[in-house]
């Protein structure tokens, strides 16, 4: 992830519908990062497992992960007439499942009730710092969607 600074100018001339694309962005490559680290952070502790079928399995594993071989799971964007839909696809398999969706307008993120729509409370709002550097912390996402539910 890459961090840009803008000047205050750039700031200004930016649109919050802009801002909102970008920081949808950040938060779907948050979500994959969060998935990598879960991938290498379970094949780690299988390594230590004593059937040597896991260890081994778990090394080649973690290799592929390091090269780039392995087919993990990608948080991707669709837009739609009204919300940017978050939806972790896999791969090796065909269809996917919605993670989030995040308001275009306001960049409140959901979460998903269907495929089609979302559920009624908003769970973060973008606009807010706080709320915003929050999800975009892989460490404080989770790519199974579980920092979405009300607390």
């Amino acid at each position: 992830m890459t961090i840009t600074t803008l000047t205050t100018q750039e700031l200004e001339t930016k649109t919050l519908e802009q801002r909102v694309v970008e920081w949808t962005e950040a938060y779907a490559n948050a979500l994959t990062e969060n998935y990598k680290q879960y991938r290498i952070n379970m094949h780690s502790r299988n390594i230590l497992n004593p059937r040597a079928d896991l260890s081994d399995y778990a090394k080649q594993q973690l290799k592929g992960i390091e090269d780039g071989t392995e087919k993990l799971l990608k948080f991707e964007i669709k837009s739609g007439k009204k919300y940017f839909k978050i939806i972790q696809v896999d791969p090796r398999h065909s269809g996917g499942s919605v993670t989030a969706f995040v308001d275009k307008k306001t960049g409140q993120v959901y979460k998903p009730a269907s495929w089609k729509s979302p559920a009624k409370h908003v769970r973060f709002d973008m606009r807010i710092i706080r709320e915003r550097n929050y999800i975009h912390n892989p460490i404080n996402t989770d790519w199974a969607g579980g920092h979405l539910y009300m607390r």
